[in-house]
Formats: C-alpha cells, structure tokens, sequence
C-alpha cells in the first residue's frame, strides 16, 4: 500500500469488520470514529442523543477513543458532565456561604450596637442602684437616730414628769 491507498476496510465494503486506526489515514479514522460513534447511539446507547455526539466529536482526543471504544468516550463525556454540575453546584453553595457571612456580619454589627446600648443602660442603672442604695442607708440611720431621740426623749419626759410628781 502507498501513502495515498487505502485499506480494504476504507473502501467502504458496509459487511467487512471495522478497521483498528493503524490501518487508515488521519481523515478515514476520524470518519470511523463518526460511524462508529453514529452506529453506537443509534443502538440507543447514548441517552444525551447528538449533543453529546457532538461534543464528543470536537475534541480529538476524545474522538480518538471513540474510535477505540464508545462506550469509554461515553463515560468519559458523562465524568465531564457531572464535574461540570459539581463545579457548578460548588459556585453556588460558596455564594450561599459568601451570602451568609455578608448577613451574619450584618446581624453581627447590629447585636454589637446593640449590646453596647444595653451595658451603657445596665451601667447607669447600676449606679442609681447604688445612690438609691446609699440614700436608703441614709434614711435607715436617720430612722433609728430619730427612734433614739424618742426613746431618750420618752426617758427624760418621764424623768421629768416622775420627778414634778415627787415634788
């Protein structure tokens, strides 16, 4: 065979086995890859129809194995697809997350004001604890100062008034 001839299986005899890709130029291994791959879906072997066929097709490394084994390129194009969905459920869990920090920033930054309003209320609550505290204190001992006196003062009235009697 020369370098333009062909193979007998690239003559396109439809009842001859199909050729390994060292048997056929770049052009004719690339169109076995098609057929293969059309008669490979065409079986109902590809459940994503000619997109998948299609993108199967674009990439030639792909095709390549294609050509060897559809059922590989297959599973290969469905490994992208689901690294495909997994990056993009990835993308939007992490702006989820990036949606929940921005809002726990925002709780975090209210509950702070917040708080400091609360401690500087507690603060001046706690010192009028304390005055009233101190006044109450103060009037305890006014009141027992004041039952002092009377008592002392009951004791010199009848001192005096025992004393008027004597006289």
């Amino acid at each position: 065979m020369g370098s333009n001839s062909r193979c007998k299986y690239c003559v396109g005899e439809e009842e001859s086995p199909m050729p390994s890709p060292s048997q056929c130029n770049s052009s004719t291994a690339e169109n076995l890859a098609k057929s293969r791959l059309l008669q490979y879906c065409s079986k109902g072997a590809c459940s994503g129809g000619g997109d998948q066929l299609k993108k199967i097709l674009e990439n030639e490394k792909l095709a390549e194995i294609a050509l060897l084994d559809p059922k590989r390129a297959k599973r290969i194009l469905a490994n992208r697809q689901s690294a495909a969905r997994s990056k993009e459920r990835k993308v939007r869990y992490i702006a989820e997350l990036e949606h929940k920090v921005h809002t726990l920033q925002t709780q975090t930054t209210a509950l702070s004001h917040r708080l400091a309003l609360l401690q500087r209320d507690s603060a001046e609550l706690a010192t009028q604890n304390n005055e009233l505290k101190l006044r109450i204190q103060a009037m305890e001992e006014e009141a027992q100062l004041g039952e002092a006196l009377k008592v002392a003062l009951t004791r010199e009235f009848h001192r005096l008034n025992f004393s008027n009697c004597r006289a």
